[in-house]
């Protein structure tokens, strides 16, 4: 089968790899449609996001890993244990598991388990010839994982789960009353966006430096959007919010510190997305007022049965993040328009069937 194969540090080429076959418990979902994430991009640089992002670890990663974990498709064929009524269902797929007995799954942060085996990047898999991700024509699955997709519900739509539910792990709290500013208004910001909308927040600030990402924003619920390129981004906040601050200010874009806590209002929270190693100055008097700082890092299962069911009920859609589409044979050229972001580029889709 075709498969989009990382072999190494900015080494990516499509080849023919081995099909596989489902093993005991697992199902083998043909891939109909898979988001290049700004991770895969990250991967491809040779750097391990998951692993800096959630483990606070910096990681090597395997040779031949096939990437994806936005993932979407048919389910071909069943392994041992598997009911065979699964063949032939459309799926979104939750592309990771966890443990269950470490004492993060045990309190119910089942996303921070070190134990976590990811499709799409080889985290928690050794000695493997390829580590299999979405990006092929088949990709081997858990079969609990694999969540029969409603008709209302597309499959372009399903495959970009995953950073939907990274924005709604986000925003979980917001809701009635709660001012929002999101910061970065890449795939994972825009879907915090359409989560904090969802969720019921009554005033939501959207800032980046391209207007096409902004104007986005705006289609997925921002009520005022800031070109911090151009215009003074804490000025505009507290325009915004009467001089009080935030409620919640998510940074998807790796802001300072220090720049961002002034925009929180009292009793609130900065929520970072993007960790970088990279030394700060930090005055404790930005704290006062109980500012909480926090990481946001992946999500846990609930979540993702949550954001199927928001998608479902028909109050987010989350295909017009979708600014290009690729067969899988392009691959190549499809990340090179995800890393530079020529045409626009927002949510680069490659398209397997």
């Amino acid at each position: 089968m075709k498969a989009i194969v990382l072999r190494g540090r900015e080494d990516l080429i499509v080849e023919d790899v081995p099909k596989p076959e489902p093993g005991r418990g697992e199902a083998l979902v043909r891939v109909t449609d898979c988001g290049i994430c700004g991770s895969d991009i990250r991967y491809l640089r040779g750097e391990n996001p998951w692993a800096q992002h959630t483990l606070g670890e910096f990681r090597p990663n395997p040779a031949n890993i096939i990437p994806g974990h936005e993932v979407a498709g048919v389910v071909a064929d069943v392994g041992e244990g598997v009911d065979a009524g699964l063949i032939g269902k459309r799926v979104g797929v939750l592309c990771f598991k966890v443990d269950e007995t470490c004492p993060w799954c045990r309190s119910h942060m089942r996303h921070l388990c070190v134990n976590t085996v990811h499709l799409g990047h080889g985290a928690g898999q050794r000695g493997r010839t390829y580590y299999y991700g979405g990006m092929a024509e088949y990709v081997p699955v858990w079969a609990e994982h694999c969540f029969p997709l409603p008709d209302s519900v597309s499959s372009e739509d399903a495959a970009l789960l995953d950073p939907f539910c990274v924005g709604l792990h986000a925003v979980h709290d917001t809701g009635p009353g709660k001012s929002v500013v999101i910061i970065g208004s890449g795939t994972v910001g825009l879907c915090a966006v359409a989560c904090a909308r969802a969720l019921g927040a009554t005033k939501i600030l959207a800032a980046d430096i391209k207007d096409n990402h902004l104007a986005l924003a705006r289609k997925f619920g921002a009520d005022v959007t800031v070109n911090a390129g151009r215009e003074n981004l804490k000025q505009a906040v507290m325009e915004f919010t009467a001089g009080l601050g935030a409620w919640l200010v998510a940074d998807s874009a790796g802001m300072a510190i220090a720049e961002m806590l002034p925009l929180v209002i009292r009793g609130g929270r900065l929520v970072l997305l993007a960790v970088k190693d990279k030394p700060e100055s930090l005055s404790p008097m930005l704290l006062a007022g109980e500012r909480k700082v926090m990481t946001s890092a992946n999500f846990d299962y609930p979540e993702f049965t949550q954001g199927l069911a928001m998608l479902e009920s028909g109050r987010v859609r989350l295909g017009d993040l979708i600014t290009h589409r690729f067969p899988i044979e392009r691959g190549v050229e499809a990340f090179r328009v995800a890393g530079s972001k020529d045409g626009g580029a927002v949510k680069v889709m490659i398209k397997a069937a």
